[in-house]
This record gives structure tokens, sequence and C-alpha cells, in this order.
């Protein structure tokens, strides 16, 4: 692969993505516009790939996730919030108690440097978590291996899930009231593409956690949710948004990385396998205790990236304002437990 011309890896990566895309649409996958750029460009970084997608991309990719998201939040997330606070609760503190278990018992097995297995098991901000891990003496390669190749099982997972749990109803690329139909109008493009921009901006400059993505999400579901605006985009639009998220995240596999790294694969699946078992007696709880459906409560406590979580909830039939609550609680747990946990290692 490294003998081609970067010109011909992008036509291949191109071609690769189309190829995938349509695979998992016609087997009725949700997130199928991730699951097929994601699948194509770790199929050509393991294979040597030298192109890469410039960091603005991506930048601009999770702002304009988060003003999809955006539009999908109204005033039912507060009442969320309110009606639900404790069985909310209750399901994030079960799952950064499992992420710091797993952590601890990787710890435990001498396979990995001190304190990497611990940054690699913590559920989100992957970016965060690498560097620190570096800060602290754990080894970020293979944080980054762990916080990817759990993204990666997670979102098919997530995937499969809902295909499972739908039954034989097909499950619609475009859903009602979560991603945009494509008869969007100019101004409301407009609107969210400016809340997206805006959002991102803000969200970088306050070094917000995942702040091109939460910001969006803050700016854009507060006027959303007050009826300022009126936020939409046509669907091939976000269809591009989420190609890219797909790339950035599958190009990060090369061949080298996973060379060093493979006799710690079978430890870092089990972990990952294990996250998901835990999140599991997460999602029972908010079935038992919200009444939740399963996929809902499944979604919102699937220990992948906010982003890619995010992408499978908007192509399923899931309640994606509940899903994003939950997440974002999760999002800024992560931040706060792995603050707490450089202070422990500080002492030690």
């Amino acid at each position: 692969m490294m003998s081609l011309s970067n010109p011909l890896q992008w036509c291949l990566l191109v071609g690769a993505t189309l190829l995938f895309t349509a695979l998992f649409m016609v087997a009725g996958l949700p997130g199928a516009t991730l699951l097929g750029p994601m699948a194509a460009a770790i199929l050509l970084g393991v294979r040597g790939a030298s192109i890469e997608l410039p960091k603005r991309f991506s930048w601009l990719a999770q702002a304009l996730t988060g003003g999809v998201v955006a539009r999908s939040m109204d005033v039912t997330i507060l009442h969320d919030v309110a009606l639900h606070w404790f069985p909310m609760l209750m399901a994030l503190s079960t799952m950064l108690a499992g992420a710091v278990l797993v952590g601890w018992l990787l710890e435990r097995s001498g396979r990995f440097p001190g304190g990497t297995a611990l940054w690699g098991t913590m559920p989100g901000a992957a970016p965060a978590m690498i560097a620190m891990a570096g800060d602290f003496g754990g080894d970020p390669r293979f944080v980054a291996v762990m916080q990817y190749l759990r993204v990666i099982v997670v979102v098919v997972l997530a995937s499969l899930v809902c295909h499972f749990l739908l039954g034989s109803v097909p499950v619609p690329i475009a859903v009602p009231g979560a991603v945009p139909a494509p008869s969007a109008s100019v101004a409301s493009t407009l609107a969210l593409v400016a809340v997206a921009l805006a959002g991102g901006w803000a969200g970088t400059v306050t070094r917000l956690p995942a702040g091109p993505l939460l910001g969006p999400i803050l700016l854009g579901g507060t006027l959303n949710m007050t009826g300022l605006v009126v936020l939409d985009s046509p669907s091939w639009l976000i269809a591009v948004a989420f190609t890219i998220i797909g790339w950035t995240t599958g190009l990060r596999f090369r061949r080298e990385l996973l060379r060093d790294l493979v006799a710690s694969v079978p430890l870092m699946l089990l972990s990952t396998f294990g996250l998901v078992a835990m999140s599991l007696g997460s999602a029972w709880l908010l079935v038992t205790l919200t009444g939740k459906d399963p996929l809902t409560a499944y979604l919102a406590t699937s220990p992948g990236g906010l982003d890619s979580v995010t992408v499978v909830a908007l192509g399923s039939a899931a309640d994606v304002p509940f899903i994003l609550t939950l997440q974002t609680l999760r999002l800024f747990g992560t931040i706060l437990m792995s603050v707490l946990l450089v202070r422990i290692l500080r002492r030690r």
C-alpha cells in the first residue's frame, strides 16, 4: 500500500467506503454511514496507507454532528433529567465504577505499563485519556489502541443490537425527528452550519471536554429548545460528517502499531467485552427504573465514544435526547474521574 500514490489511496478509500456502506445499508444496520467508512479506513490503515485527514476536518465533522444532535433536543431532555435523575445517577455510577474495576484488573495482570490500563478503560474522552497517560508514566500507544479499539467494537455491537432488537422491522437511514430530511430549507441548513461552527469554536477555546462536539450541542440545544432558531440539514451533509468521523477513527489502526501491541489485544478485547457486559447491567437498571425501551437503555449506557454512539442512535428508532443526556453526563463523569486518578497517581 505504501508504494501507491496518495491520490490512488484516496480513490481506494472512497471506493471501499461506498462498497461497505452499501453492504451495511442492505443488511439494515443502523449507523451504516459511519460503519462503512470506518471499515474501509481500517482495511487501508492496517495495509500501511500513508494518507490521513487534517485535524480541521475532524473538528468540522464533530461540530456538524453536534449540530445534528442539537436539532433532536427539546424540552423533554430537561424533563428526563428531572424525572429520572436517580436512575441516571445509578447508571452513571455503575458505568464509571465498572471502568475503574476493569482497568484495575488489567493493571494486576502485569501486561501493561503502570497506569496505562486505567486510562485505556475509561469510557470516553479518548484524546484526553491519551494525553493524561503520556503525562503520568503510561504508554499512550496502548491507551490509543484500547480506546479506539473499544470504540469500533462498541459501534459494531451497538449496530447489531439495534438490528436484532428491532427484529424484522427495517431501520430507516433517516428517522423523522433525528436525521434531517433531504428537503431541508436553505435557511435551516445555514442555521445549523452557523450553530455548528460557532459552538465548535466556543467549545474549543473554552477547553470544554469534547468541545467541538459538545459546544454545538449546548448552543444549538439551547436555541432549539427555546424555539429561537430552526435547525435542519440535508442528509448528504450529515453523511459527509459521519464519513469523516469513520475515516479518522479507522486510519489510526496502522500495521506497525498493531504489530507492537498484538500480544495485548486479547486482553484489550476482553476488557472491552467486560465493559459492555457491565453496561448491560446499567441498561437493565434504566429499563427497570425508568421504563425506557431496551434499545434506548443499551445505547445510553454503551461505553463507546459520544460521537460514535450518537451516530448509531440517530440511525435508529431510539430516544436520542435521553441517550444524549446520559452519554454527555458520562463524558463529564469520565473527566472528573480522571482528575481523581491523576491525584491518586501523583500520591503514588
